[in-house]
């Protein structure tokens, strides 16, 4: 890894305290390479989502999940890939992220179902494949400036 093209490699267990310490991890890298970008926020947020997402419902019935994390930086922006051992995604499809229903009362909004969406606005070039080996691959970019 250099200061100016990181390359970060994660590997955790799949569960929500190990996220977060990846995702501390990740912050910790990227401080000790000076990363200076102005969207390693987004990059975290994104991937926040993204591995929450693979703990709650791909890795939901597995004893043994597994996830890799691999990110560097590229000319402009961020490559990233994150791998895991557990259930494939309804259809072998990236979730449509269409945006909750809000027009209703206050108290009736809806909880969860932003996620998606919101991966979808920050993130550029997403792809999704299941293996021959039976892990999911998602892969996509972070631009260094917002769209």
């Amino acid at each position: 890894m250099n200061k100016n093209n990181p390359d970060i490699h994660i590997e955790l267990e799949g569960t929500p305290e190990e996220v977060r310490a990846a995702l501390m991890k990740l912050r910790e890298r990227l401080s000790e390479h000076q990363v200076e970008t102005f969207n390693t926020g987004t990059l975290e947020v994104v991937l926040a989502e993204v591995l929450n997402n693979i703990v709650e419902h791909a890795l939901a019935n597995h004893s043994d999940g597994t996830i890799t994390l691999s990110a560097n930086y590229g000319v402009n922006q961020w490559n990233i890939r994150v791998r895991d051992n557990g259930a494939p995604m309804p259809d072998n499809q990236i979730p449509a992220g269409d945006q909750p229903d809000v027009d209703t009362d206050f108290l009736d909004l809806p909880e969860g179902g932003f996620g998606w969406m919101m991966v979808r606005t920050l993130a550029r070039d997403i792809a999704y494949t299941r293996t021959a080996q039976n892990w999911n691959e998602l892969t996509f970019t972070i631009p260094d400036t917002p769209s």
